[in-house]
Order: structure tokens, then sequence, then C-alpha cells
């Protein structure tokens, strides 16, 4: 079957040919050599003034063609901005035309005329296509300050344009200055505008091409005062070489419509970041030329009836600059009280911080003295917030933790307070409490509403909470004994359960505190190389040889001694040091198993155990794969044991990055089978290779029989897993499992976890033979 051709679709505007634009601009081009031509030979005497009149229109009919082009290859406000431009150059266009016919059918052309109109047209346009293009609003500076500051420099040099040049010639009867004045003033809003945008908002097209925009309005800005001074004395002629620039200013808006988007201006323009701010204080400084302006206009004009206009602006001139000044005297004041608000709350989610908490407390503590009350101070930390950040990155994070602390805000009344400490622990402080109960109340309702889903583009994190409370006077009379004792409250929670609260009491301390120093110590002891990886065997059970080995940590720490597993590990993931860890854990072992592998056991496996924060990483498969490379393993060198529970949080994910971690040849072991879910829908659903049956069962295998055991040993047959019995310790147990056909076993009945020289030993005297196992049926690891 032929592929379908593809339609285009009627849904998109209509882009014209992006060659045609090289086109009109090469006739453009022609319009002001024929104009420049004209001037310079002299041939104004030769063909009919109406010519000469009408020579400045193609120039700026082109122009508009080129603009309005561009605004069908933009969308939005940019399009519409590009329009406004061209309706500008056309509205010029028309006001041309208009005074050819007055300036070749009338005496005397009136001044100003409907000409004007078209002429003013091109500002209006121009000044509304500049806020379109330049969005203005998304600038980095915008405030009151700064259309006072164009308005005075605008009337500044507008003074300035009256007293020079104006007021120094002579006027036919029935000139009027202020048209002529206008239009330059115009001319300098629109310049001003757009170099104002472009320092603000350099991502615009305003911005892009700016030289060339500037040209376009500077030379219009200069025909434009030029011609009213010439204007208002009759010297006007329209042979003169003050035409080209009209159309000159129409040749370099035309580029700026065609090359307006080049990426070099952007560039620069971004890369110069501290341009904005020096041209704010340039900008700042000018307006205050207006007051030495308007001060010397008043000294130096003697006829102070005939000045009455230059004297109005003038004295608005001074009233801006006062009015500018108190302005930003007012908001200097704002911005000092907003800065001193910010000083005392926190960045990120707007509640106290932890600078303001000595203050907060001792108030409370002042407030329950006289009042002869008990106040409460409760730490609260987000359950394994942490966990949240690593796998969703900190924007994601700290969007959750802006929605947790609006929460508990929500739940404490007017008059209390509430502090973060940092991370994702705050302090609530409550005050007139009616007893310390009231303060239990409150943790619940805490808790409760942290533990709602909290919805993010699309996703849903759950939370729980952790508080300590600590009650004044009796928990402390001090406000850094409160906080201490609320910590140790809250701590007590995190080792029990999580997700509740607890009251401090007086024995916290010796049970907490051994806890917070292992903590402690944990920080840092993995850059201090006071871990060590042990080696326990797998056995075949019918044949008593190793089959492979796992890899256990230990700690032995120089101030707590050795510290056991089951202890430091959850500290481990509570801290988020589980990942660093882990990835230290294998790759020592992969080096240790690649030392052995080059030596005399080619076939050696090693067992790792994963934590469930480390296979939730998203580089975790990329890690396995390169500490695979790197030590030359081949991916069946590797068993990686996960619990139930870190595989069924999100079975479809779990699935995916087993699938991948298979294709590289690695093994994956179900860890202590039968103490999570153990169901046998996700037991089916799950890419795993070995089932390992927690010691649990193996120990009560003898007193309450074997038919767990027995069950789960038929139940990995039917799937073709290989079976691991963990803990096995007495010769009874051994046979008992072998009768009832389990693969492989691990316990100190065949060896206790050594360290790697033990293991070299152990492996010597007991020569594997992987060449002949078991059943045929069993994949070993």
């Amino acid at each position: 079957m032929r592929p379908l051709k593809a339609t285009p679709s009627h849904d998109k505007p209509f882009r014209p040919p992006v060659g045609s634009d090289k086109i009109l601009l090469g006739f453009l081009f022609i319009s002001g050599l024929v104009h420049l031509s004209w001037t310079l030979l002299g041939y104004a005497d030769a063909f009919p003034k109406m010519l000469g009149d009408l020579l400045f229109v193609p120039g700026f009919l082109l122009c508009a063609s080129l603009l309005w082009r561009r605004s069908t290859r933009s969308e939005g406000k940019a399009a519409r901005g590009w329009r406004w431009f061209a309706l500008g150059t056309l509205s010029w266009a028309a006001g041309q035309m208009y005074f050819t016919v007055l300036d070749n059918f009338t005496a005397f052309p009136p001044y100003p005329s409907l000409a004007d109109l078209g002429f003013f047209g091109l500002i209006v346009c121009f000044g509304i296509g500049t806020i379109l293009l330049g969005d203005v609003g998304k600038g980095q500076r915008v405030d009151l300050r700064f259309p006072l500051d164009a308005m005075m420099i605008c009337l500044t040099i507008g003074l300035l344009y009256w007293k020079l040049v104006l007021e120094v010639d002579a006027h036919p009867h029935g000139f009027q200055p202020w048209i002529a004045l206008a239009y330059p003033l115009g001319d300098l809003v629109v310049l001003l505008m757009a170099t104002l945008t472009a320092l603000w908002n350099p991502r615009s097209p305003v911005a892009r091409g700016f030289p060339t925009l500037a040209l376009g309005l500077g030379l219009l800005l200069i025909a434009d005062a030029i011609y009213q001074t010439q204007a208002g004395t009759l010297r006007y002629s329209n042979s003169s070489i003050l035409n080209v620039l009209w159309t000159l200013s129409a040749i370099a808006l035309g580029c700026w419509a065609k090359f307006g988007s080049s990426d070099p201006i952007l560039d620069r323009t971004q890369k110069e970041s501290k341009w904005p701010e020096r041209a704010e204080a340039i900008l700042t400084l000018l307006p205050s030329l207006g007051f030495a302006v308007s001060l010397w206009l008043l000294l130096s004009t003697r006829d102070l009836p005939s000045a009455r206009g230059a004297i109005s602006l003038a004295l608005a001139l001074i009233a801006l600059g006062i009015v500018r000044h108190l302005l930003s005297f007012y908001m200097e004041m704002g911005l000092r009280r907003q800065l001193k608000g910010q000083a005392s709350l926190d960045t990120l989610t707007g509640v106290l911080n932890r600078r303001q908490l000595p203050e907060q407390v001792a108030a409370i503590i002042h407030a329950s003295q006289q009042q002869g009350i008990p106040s409460a101070v409760l730490f609260i930390d987000l359950d394994r917030f942490k966990r949240i950040n690593d796998a969703f990155g900190h924007r994601i994070g700290d969007e959750v933790l802006i929605e947790a602390a609006r929460r508990i805000g929500r739940c404490i009344r007017g008059h209390d307070s509430m502090a973060r400490m940092g991370g994702d622990e705050f302090v609530v402080l409550l005050s007139q409490l009616r007893d310390a109960q009231e303060a239990g109340l409150v943790a619940q309702r805490i808790i409760h509403a942290v533990s709602r889903p909290i919805l993010i583009n699309d996703q849903s994190f759950a939370l729980t909470a952790s508080i300590g409370i600590a009650i004044y006077p009796d928990d402390g009379a001090q406000g850094e004994a409160l906080l201490h004792h609320a910590d140790l409250a809250m701590y007590a929670v995190k080792q029990r359960s999580r997700n509740g609260y607890q009251f401090y009491w007086d024995t916290l301390n010796v049970d907490v505190q051994p806890q917070l120093k292992i903590e402690a110590q944990l920080v840092g002891a993995l850059d201090r190389g006071e871990f060590q990886l042990h080696y326990q065997p797998l056995v075949a059970l019918q044949s008593g040889e190793v089959r492979s080995l796992e890899c256990l940590l230990r700690w032995n720490s120089p101030v707590l001694g050795t510290v056991s597993p089951v202890t430091f590990i959850p500290m481990a993931e509570a801290q988020g040091l589980i990942v660093d860890l882990g990835t230290w854990i294998l790759t020592q072992a992969a080096e240790q198993l690649s030392v052995w592998r080059a030596a005399d056991q080619p076939h050696l496996c090693m067992s790792i155990n994963i934590s469930p924060v480390q296979f939730e990483q998203p580089a975790f498969v990329g890690l396995v794969a390169s500490v695979l490379d790197e030590f030359r393993l081949p991916g069946e060198a590797l068993l990686l044991e996960l619990t139930e529970g870190s595989l069924i949080q999100n079975l479809e994910a779990s699935n995916v990055k087993l699938a991948k971690l298979r294709a590289l040849g690695v093994r994956i072991a179900l860890d202590d089978f039968g103490t999570g879910y153990s169901s046998l829908s996700y037991l089916r659903q799950l890419q795993v290779d070995v089932l390992k049956i927690d010691r649990s069962f193996i120990t009560s295998m003898v007193t309450e029989g074997p038919a767990f055991v027995s069950m789960i040993l038929h139940l990995a047959q039917h799937l073709d897993l290989t079976t691991v019995a963990e803990g096995v310790e007495t010769e009874e147990q051994r046979k008992l499992l072998t009768s009832l056909h389990c693969d492989v076993g691990q316990g100190y009945l065949f060896s206790k976890p050594l360290p790697a020289e033990a293991i070299k030993a152990l492996l010597a005297a007991q020569p594997m033979a992987f060449d002949h196992p078991v059943r045929s049926t069993v994949v070993l690891p």
C-alpha cells in the first residue's frame, strides 16, 4: 500500500515564501538609490514638483510590505505588533500622498493639515507596536519611575529644542510652534520606548536587531526635527537632502523587519548582563538634567508673556521631578520594609525562618508567665520527604514543601506562629492553651492535613508527619530547652513508626540520645573509610559446594565501636546517605569479585543487597551497567537482592527496570520472602530468578513443622525459581531442607560472614563445581 501524501493543513496561517522578502528589500534599496540620485543630481527642475513629493511613498510602501510579511511569520502579540508597525508606515505614506495634493494644488498649504494626522499616525502605531513586540510586563525592571523618567527626558529635550531652535527663528503668520515641537517629541518617545524595551526584555523582537530599529527611528527623529525648523521659516524644499533621511529611515526599518531575528544580537544582549543595570542608572540620572534646563530657561527668559508655553513646560518638569523623587522615596521605604520582612521570613514557604525562633519562643514564654497558662512547641518533620526530591527533582520537592507548609499554617490559630527550621522541618508555637491535650489535638489536625494527597502536575504525592511536643513550663523553662525536648520527642516518633505525635518525657534523653550519637557519626563515615565488606557463602545443600557469595556491610566506628546494620541501615536511608553507600558497596563488591574471578574462581558470583531508595534512582540501571563494564564482569556474575515491598510500590516501573537489568544478564533475587506482601499474584508478575526464604521460617521449621516452607518450595519449583534458605544454623535444618529439595542454604552452619582475606582461604580449601548443577531446571546465581 502506498503511503498517503500529507495534505496541507487549513488551520495554519499562510506563510509567504522567505525569498520574496529579498526581492522587496532589493526594491527598497533601489527606491532609496533613486531618491538619493534625484536629490544629488538636481532633477527637481527638470520634472514636475509632484514627482519629487511622491518619491517618498515607494520606500514606505515597500517597508510596510516587509513589516506585514514579518507578521505572518509570527504569532500572538508579536504578530499584532508587526502589523501595527506596518500600519504606521502605511499611515505615513497616506499622509505624504495627501501632502502632495496640498503642495501641488493649493497656493499656500495649511499648517497643520489633515496630512499631519497621517504623519502622527506613524508615531502612535509605532508606540503600540513597540508595546506589543516588547511584551511589556515581562521586563527585568518595570515601575512608575520609568515612564516619569521618559516623560522628563522628552520634555527636557523639547525645552532645549524650543529655546535653541524655534524661539530663535522668526516665523510667518499662522505657524503653530506646538505642532513643530510635537513631531520630534513623539519620535523621541518611540525611540526611548524601544530602547527601554530592548534593555528590560532582551528576548523580545525589539531587542533582536535593535541597532537597525534605532537607526530607523533616529533618522526619523532627525528628519522631523530639521523639517519643522525649515517649515516654520518657509525654507523647506522637496529637493533638499533632508528628504532622503525619511527614505533611509524606511530602509532601516525594512532591514529590521528582514533581519531582526538574528541570534548574535540576542546572544550579545543576554551575555552583557550588567548593561541593563548601567542603563538604568544612566536613565535615572538623565531626568535631573530637566531641573538644570528649567532653571536656565526661567532665568534667561526676559519676555515672560511671549514664552508662556516654554515656562509651562519648565514648571511641568519641576513638578514631575518632585513627584518622581517622592515616588522614589516611597518605593525605597517600601523596599526597606520588604527587605526587613524577608530577613525574618523563609524565602520558599513564606513562614518565619529559624533566626526568628528564639524571639518568638521567648514571646510565648513571657505571655504564658503573665497569663499563668501553658504554651507548647511542636517540632514537625515530614517523613521520607527526601525521596521526593531524589525521584522528582528539587523543583517539584519545593512545590510539595510549599503546599505542606500552607496546610500546616491552616491548622493553627491566628495568634500562634510557625517557622521553618530548614529542609523539611517546621516548628509551631502554640500560645494561650487551655491544657496540654489541646496541643495534641492540633498535632492530630496537622497530621491529617499533611497526609491528604498533594497533586502537582497531575502527580499525586503522599506525605506523613512526625511531631514532637514540649509543654511550657512542664518540659522546660527556657526556649532552647523546649525546642530541644520537642526535637527529641519528634525523633522518638520517627524511631517508632513515624506518622504520629509524641509528648516529651524525661526518659527520652536516655532512649534517644544514643541514636542521635549514631546518626552524628554516620555522617562522613564513608569518607573516613569506616565501612568494610564481609562475605558469606551460599552452599548447595546436596553437595555442600560453595555456589556464590553474598556481600554484607559492616561498620566499625572508632567512637561507637561495631554498629549493627539493623541499626545504621535505616538511619542511612532516612538521612539520604544510602545512595552513596549503595554505590560504594556495588563498586567494591564488583572490584573484589573481578579479582577472585581473575585468580582461580572464574565462575564465582556475587549477591548484593539493594536498598529500595537506591533502586528507585533513575540512574540505577546505568550504574550497574557501568560497574559491569568497568570491571569486565558478565551480567550473570551479579545477583541483586530486592525486597517485596520495594518492588510492588510501583509494579509496572519496577518490572521495566528489572527487564533492563535482566537484559544485561543480571539475576534478581526476591529477598526475605514471606515477611512482606507474599501475594501469589505479585510473585507471578515480578521478573525474578531467585527466591530467598526468610530465616524466621527456617528457625520455626523444626518445632512447628515444615508445611509453610514446603509450600514455598513447591511454588518456586512450579515457577522455575532457584530457592535459597536463609539462617541455616543446624544440621537438622539442613537435612530437612534437603529432603524438601531446597537448592541452596546460607547461614552459620556453613560459615559466618568473613572478610575478603578469609574468604580467599575458604574458596581455596573448598573448590566450586558449577558444571554439575543439582537439577537441570535450576538456574544458579
